[in-house]
């Protein structure tokens, strides 16, 4: 009740993912404003109640039997521009700032291009493509902390990694971020941004429901081993455990032909990393998160 009308009970997580599988929710709330993605985060501390924070929930593969609490869909997208910086609310999409830095004539994230997920879920994972990642060009970004305070924190807070940042540790929750960039012609960022999309188009198999490459590369020293490359290489594609299969474009992307469960998904993922385990005596990390 103290959410008001907006406030849903009992609602199927699937549609709101990019995978298109999860269960219900008990409570469902959108947050179209960081006041309203606070006082729902607040709402539910006070309450005892276990929440999630959701995107565009790609990078993620929700249980079969969903989850137990109050989901919120972070739906704050605002974004605006100020010389050689964008400022955006973290449920802005990645290919949505792309655009907007781009006809602002600001390079430096033309390689996020098409990466389905929000700039909140992005910095948490330090999402990238092509040898790059977001949280190169991050300058600062406000968050709520762990301790319920609304603060300012610069780029060293997120201590970056492969994939990672502080935030997967500290459950601390992005509210807006703000990037740096470097002036470009727009006519050749637009030409770059292109490139890129020509070059995931041809790879990746976006035009299925799918979270996203599944696993992690493989980090050993300074190389760094293409999961996709090793799955590939064990014989991966194509192989499905009923509606959930592994990608014939490319082996890191499991995909849902149609009315694939959690269950199928866990169970194909399962079936893969033994393979490359066996092949390659290498563990394979899953870069997906499973949510139950």
């Amino acid at each position: 009740a103290a959410l008001g009308r907006r406030l849903k009970p009992d609602v199927i997580l699937a549609p709101y993912t990019t995978f298109g599988i999860g269960g219900k929710t008990d409570f469902f709330y959108r947050a179209d404003k960081p006041d309203e993605l606070i006082y729902a985060v607040r709402t539910a501390q006070k309450l005892k109640l276990r929440y999630l924070i959701l995107g565009r929930g790609s990078n993620v593969l929700i249980s079969d039997s969903g989850f137990r609490g109050l989901v919120i869909q972070n739906a704050c997208r605002e974004m605006w521009v100020d010389h050689h910086t964008l400022t955006c609310q973290s449920g802005a999409t990645l290919d949505r700032v792309v655009k907007k830095a781009m006809s602002s004539s600001l390079s430096g994230l033309e390689f996020a291009v098409g990466i389905p997920g929000t700039v909140g879920g992005a910095v948490r994972g330090n999402a990238g493509a092509f040898g790059k990642a977001v949280g190169e060009l991050l300058i600062k970004a406000v968050i709520l902390d762990c301790h319920d305070r609304i603060q300012e924190v610069e780029k060293d807070f997120f201590r970056f990694g492969y994939r990672h940042s502080v935030l997967k540790k500290n459950g601390a929750i992005v509210l807006s971020v703000t990037f740096g960039f470097k002036k470009r012609d727009q006519g050749l960022i637009k030409k770059q941004m292109e490139e890129y999309r020509k070059k995931r188009n041809a790879n990746l198999p976006w035009k299925e429901r799918s979270a996203g490459c599944f696993f992690k590369n493989v980090i050993r020293g300074d190389n760094k081993i293409s999961a996709g490359y090793l799955l590939d290489q064990a014989g991966a594609k194509g192989m499905r455990v009923k509606d959930a299969q592994v990608s014939d474009k490319h082996a890191n992307f499991l995909i849902n032909r149609k009315k694939a469960k959690a269950k199928d998904v866990k169970k194909l993922s399962s079936r893969l990393k033994r393979m490359v385990r066996k092949e390659f005596d290498t563990n394979l990390e899953e870069e997906v998160v499973y949510i139950k």
